[in-house]
């Protein structure tokens, strides 16, 4: 028995299967920016606590409670953009590679491979809302350090 397919039919299968790839992708994204968000409020609560003195010092010396939540957020988004531009540095090799393996395998022959730059700006703009808000916690608990916090810290 002979079977016919219409180009058509034979796009609708591909485009499912690699739907599923990109909506795999994208999860594991999301997984990734929650993690790394973590990691980044984590990393900046360990900097506020070792920088107790430091904060202290520029309390006594006038700092308001915006400057030090700027000081924090800066340095959270600054190790933001760090992290973003390493990824970026690595995206297009792997990806090229990624691209070259899905396409071997799903249609014996590599992909056009098209880096989007729009995508790259996406995720950048993703990466410093995100650090800035994984460094708000930190930032605020730094800028609620008083005097006699400093004087009691023993670290």
């Amino acid at each position: 028995m002979n079977s016919s397919e219409t180009l058509d039919d034979v796009r609708q299968i591909i485009s499912n299967q690699f739907g599923v790839i990109v909506s795999f992708l994208m999860i594991m994204a999301v997984l990734l920016a929650v993690v790394g968000g973590l990691g980044l409020m984590g990393t900046m609560s360990i900097n506020v606590l070792e920088r107790t003195r430091e904060i202290g010092v520029l309390r006594a010396i006038g700092a308001s409670t915006g400057a030090i939540l700027r000081i924090v957020i800066a340095e959270g988004v600054l190790i933001g953009v760090l992290s973003w531009l390493i990824g970026a540095l690595l995206a297009l090799p792997l990806s090229w590679l990624m691209s070259n393996a899905v396409g071997v395998a799903f249609l014996q022959m590599p992909l056009d491979f098209v880096f989007s730059l729009r995508g790259l700006a996406i995720w950048l703009a993703l990466v410093v809302a995100l650090a800035a808000l994984a460094s708000f916690l930190p930032a605020w608990n730094a800028a609620r350090v008083t005097g006699r916090d400093v004087l009691a810290y023993e670290g």
